[in-house]
């Protein structure tokens, strides 16, 4: 079973998973930047929290870690992985339903994703509370009423709630992004990026921008 951590850090959740199941499992990670958790620091902490009876920790026993800004997409191919979870990084996100996408697209048939993403922040003010807004003829769609018209759900968890969902698609397809904003650039003590869209028009047969694709 192959599976990735998005956001996975200093890696712990992956290192009691390979702990546990061995080499029944091909366990990766990916990360923003190497300061983020790297095989180094992987080894340190698995070292620090003796998730191994080895010392010190054999290095392929560590998962394999990739680096990059998931707002601009996942280095894997297609159909590639059973498994892909994220934990505490949905927060962080830019594109946020790019970032679905890029999920989707990197899960096989039968796999399954479980994001932690929760909607609203309640201790932000309203304004920017949501992290991700979307609107459809100058009306909110809530976030959780937009991923269950694509066949997924919020699940509530004992801490808020996580996305569930399989190989959906549709998602993503039916918005344009507007506008994203870094909620530290406006208040310090504030994190987080919030995402705004607003839901693709249908395209009239009348409309010139259709006959001007027919044309091409």
């Amino acid at each position: 079973m192959r599976i990735l951590e998005i956001g996975c850090g200093y890696g712990t959740a992956l290192l009691e998973l390979r702990a546990r199941y061995g080499d029944r499992l091909e366990l990766h990670g990916m990360n923003r930047f190497p300061h983020d958790g790297d095989a180094e620091i992987l080894a340190c902490n698995a070292a620090d929290h003796r998730i191994f009876e080895s010392s010190p920790v054999d290095a392929r026993e560590l998962p394999t870690i990739a680096y990059g800004d998931i707002a601009e997409g996942l280095p894997y191919p297609e159909d590639h992985f059973d498994i892909v979870y994220s934990q505490v990084a949905w927060l962080y996100f830019g594109r946020k339903l790019n970032v679905l996408r890029e999920i989707v697209r990197v899960l096989r048939t039968d796999g399954l994703a479980k994001i932690d993403a929760d909607e609203l922040r309640p201790a932000l003010p309203a304004e920017y509370a949501r992290l991700v807004e979307i609107w459809e003829d100058g009306a909110l769609v809530p976030f959780a009423d937009y991923v269950a018209r694509h066949g997924m759900a919020l699940t509530a968890a004992p801490e808020g709630s996580y996305l569930r969902f399989g190989k959906v698609a549709s998602i993503a397809k039916d918005v344009e992004a507007l506008f994203e904003v870094d909620l530290a650039t406006i208040n310090d003590d504030w994190d987080g990026i919030k995402c705004v869209y607003r839901m693709r028009r249908p395209v009239s047969p009348r409309d010139p921008r259709a006959a001007s694709d027919r044309g091409t």
